[in-house]
């Protein structure tokens, strides 16, 4: 229920797993505007894992810096620097760096990719009410069509899931909480505007929350800047009043030569998030489940994790893989990491607040992004189905958006990349992320898919490999792929009957990445969201960590 982000992720997700799903939207045409437009590192994972991320790369736009000026004048430069400072690529982290893409060509780019599924959003249509059964849900809709005749449809469905924003019916329904504040004296206005007389190379800023503050950014859009405005606004009349949104960016600016065209919607800096993700067989995700203030990019992130986690979950259970508990761990591993998005974002927005135009370094540091908020240290390491035989795991949520530097890959965490894995022998040429051939060299990103856990057994030894790949009989052999990984100095290798590939770690980087050596063998799992599931010593382990994710 509601076609954004998060319902597209979670449909695709769906999709590409084989589960058949309806998405409906009761909007009757597909909303205008850039809205949520910074797109993390985690996200843009996401979106490779799911094949979706070369047409972000296509028309997304890379970070710009941000210029502040005096006043008055409104045109001599006070200050320039990156929010977030470049990044360069490395063995694990391939896509360092964010991209910024209007919502709605977000949104484009996620529906063409369902579409190849079959699947289409269906607009005009209304979840009016639902009621929960054991094995079911019953939902009735109302069908809107533009230019048509209300009518009225009663359906059955397995699962019912809300993506249908802070304002949706779903989570009122599901009588779950939302926690948090409304902060009436702090409106925000966010838009799309037309604006002539700037450049396109920088992020342009004038003012601060004491006054009037107004930042613009280029889009993708030609002509087209996103507006953030605050500090001392009459909110509803710039967004009523087309006259009063110029007379804003003047007074803002004190640049009357600009050109400003459209008037923008509105978004006020609301710090909610629901008591639990959900309730029998009805969810909430994205801005159902939590909002917050547009500062630090996280909201429309968090709404593709959200949904990523819970998609190939869903997934397992509607197949008959896995018991339904293995959905209550959809709370568990999200709300710790949710609660501290929201206090991150809420200390930013009170820096923001707090930073004066006249002191540079106070701005700098209020608007500095990039660390934490790239999503790639989020993790669930005290999650009960990851298993961790090399760290003991905390017993409750511990620094959820980031463990600290250093400290080594754990069972929970984001898996890393590790690029120079050179095939030396497959099952099939086309059974795990791709297409191959043995002398092919591929990378964990690139073998990562929503649909199935990869088994990573690192070691030479053909027999110990024989062991792990004999434990995985008991799982369903279409959800799980193992691969045999092997030391780079290694020149030979036994074949090992049920691996669909084995890999030589030509340039050291698996080994180095997942903290394996040549001398002892290690199992780690990769769950179909990118997050490691497993690191374990013994064969046992494996069994154990796989009997909770499919128990039945």
């Amino acid at each position: 229920v509601g076609a954004g982000p998060a319902g597209l992720v979670l449909a695709l997700t769906l999709r590409q797993n084989g589960v058949q799903v309806r998405i409906i939207d009761k909007e009757t045409q597909f909303r205008p505007g850039q809205r949520g437009t910074g797109l993390q590192p985690r996200t843009l994972e996401v979106f490779n894992f799911l094949g979706v991320l070369p047409d972000f790369h296509a028309i997304g736009l890379r970070q710009v810096p941000r210029r502040s000026y005096k006043l008055p004048g409104g045109t001599e430069p006070l200050m320039t620097a990156y929010m977030a400072p470049p990044q360069e690529p490395t063995p694990t982290t391939p896509l360092p760096n964010g991209l910024h893409l209007g919502q709605d060509h977000t949104e484009e780019i996620l529906r063409k990719h369902l579409g190849k599924y079959d699947s289409h959003v269906e607009l005009g249509t209304e979840l009016a009410s639902f009621e929960q059964h054991p094995d079911h849900v019953v939902a009735h809709l109302t069908k809107k069509p533009e230019g048509g005749e209300e009518e009225q449809e009663t359906i059955v469905c397995c699962w019912l899931v809300g993506t249908d924003g802070a304002r949706g019916v779903v989570r009122k329904q599901l009588g779950l909480r939302f926690i948090g504040e409304t902060r009436e004296e702090q409106h925000i206005v966010v838009g799309e505007v037309e604006v002539g007389g700037l450049d396109r190379n920088h992020w342009h800023c004038w003012g601060d929350a004491s006054t009037k503050l107004l930042m613009l950014r280029p889009t993708e859009n030609p002509g087209t800047f996103y507006m953030l405005a605050g500090g001392q606004i009459n909110h509803k009349k710039v967004v009523a009043d087309r006259g009063e949104l110029v007379k804003f960016i003047y007074d803002a600016t004190d640049r009357r030569d600009l050109r400003i065209g459209q008037v923008p919607w509105i978004s006020e800096p609301n710090i909610r998030m629901v008591d639990k993700f959900g309730n029998g067989r009805v969810f909430v995700a994205g801005d159902a489940a939590h909002i917050h203030s547009p500062t630090g990019g996280q909201g429309l992130n968090s709404s593709v994790q959200d949904s990523f986690n819970l998609g190939w979950k869903l997934a397992s259970v509607a197949k008959g893989r896995s018991s339904p508990a293995l959905l209550d761990t959809y709370t568990e591993e999200r709300l710790p990491v949710i609660a501290s998005m929201l206090e991150k974002t809420t200390e930013l927005l009170d820096r923001m607040n707090a930073a004066k135009h006249d002191h540079p370094a106070d701005v700098d540091a209020a608007w500095r992004r990039g660390g934490a908020l790239t999503q790639l240290g989020v993790h669930y390491r005290w999650s009960s189905i990851v298993r961790d035989e090399r760290t003991p795991p905390p017993k409750q949520p511990q620094d959820t958006y980031g463990g600290a530097a250093g400290e080594g890959l754990r069972a929970g965490d984001r898996a890393p990349d590790a690029p120079g894995l050179k095939i030396v022998s497959l099952r099939a040429s086309d059974v795990i992320g791709g297409s191959y051939a043995a002398g092919d060299v591929t990378s964990v990103f690139r073998i990562i898919r929503p649909t199935y856990h990869i088994v990573f057994i690192f070691t030479k030894d053909a027999d110990w490999a024989q062991s792990a790949v004999n434990a995985l009989h008991e799982v369903p052999p279409e959800a799980v792929r193992p691969v045999v990984v092997l030391p780079k100095d290694v020149s030979t290798h036994s074949d090992v009957p049920g691996v669909d590939i084995v890999v030589v770690d030509a340039e050291g980087h698996a080994y180095a990445g997942y903290g394996a050596s040549a001398e002892q063998p290690l199992i780690v799992t990769i769950r179909p969201d990118g997050v490691v599931g497993a690191i374990v010593f013994e064969v046992d382990g494996l069994r154990k960590y796989f009997s909770k994710v499919f128990a039945v």
